[in-house]
């Protein structure tokens, strides 16, 4: 379950991103100019230029959300591309909240709160595309939460465009954490299924092993 719809129509998709390619750019460009975007974001946001980090936020967002649907109409979609995005989204992320940690830690005007709810935050957002990544390992794909990255870039950019900043880092904290709680309750109801579809038998140690086998490694 998510907040916001994820996906468009794949014939919508592939338009799109037909349409961006013939400008010749392509998707791991596309998902730096959105990390730098982020990144310019982070910068203004640490001036205390709220509502034009907002606006730089939803522009770098854009261009981030573009990548995959030129990799999937140019048939350039490859396992590196997706760990460049992935990497370059934790790296967005953490640029616009770090950007918000530094306008808050400045003396003349240094916020308790608001240093306590980024780290919340970013301990969230952490744990949110840790579990996914995890439960990734064994099988288990995980692309709904109540808070991904969709429902907090949205969030953060109307917080900074309304310089209601503290509020959303309030909602911030709260749905970072219940959407990791979320996954995670997802993967263990997953596994569990798995395994009693496909029980582990445990064989007893061979004899001629003194010390018997180990399952971890």
């Amino acid at each position: 379950m998510s907040l916001l719809p994820h996906s468009i129509s794949s014939d919508i998709s592939e338009r799109l991103g037909r349409a961006v390619a013939r400008t010749g750019l392509t998707p791991n460009a596309l998902t730096v100019i959105g990390l730098l975007g982020m990144g310019g974001a982070g910068a203004l946001a640490a001036h205390g230029m709220f509502w034009q980090a907002g606006i730089a936020m939803l522009a770098a967002a854009f261009f981030d959300l573009l990548d995959g649907a030129v990799a999937r109409a140019t048939d350039r979609a490859s396992d590196w591309g997706a760990v460049f995005d992935a990497v370059s989204d934790r790296l967005a992320d953490f640029a616009l909240l770090f950007g918000l940690l530094i306008w808050y830690s400045a003396a003349d005007r240094f916020d308790r709160t608001a240093i306590v709810l980024i780290g919340i935050s970013l301990f969230g957002g952490m744990m949110v595309s840790y579990t996914r990544s995890k439960a990734g390992e064994f099988g288990i794909s995980i692309r709904t939460g109540l808070g991904t990255r969709l429902e907090r870039v949205l969030i953060l950019s109307i917080g900074l465009l309304s310089a209601q900043v503290l509020p959303v880092l309030w909602i911030l904290a709260v749905l970072t954490n219940l959407t990791a709680l979320q996954r995670w309750f997802i993967t263990w109801r997953a596994m569990r299924a798995l395994e009693q579809s496909h029980p582990i038998i445990e064989n007893d140690d061979p004899p001629d092993s003194p010390f018997g086998s180990s399952t971890r490694g």
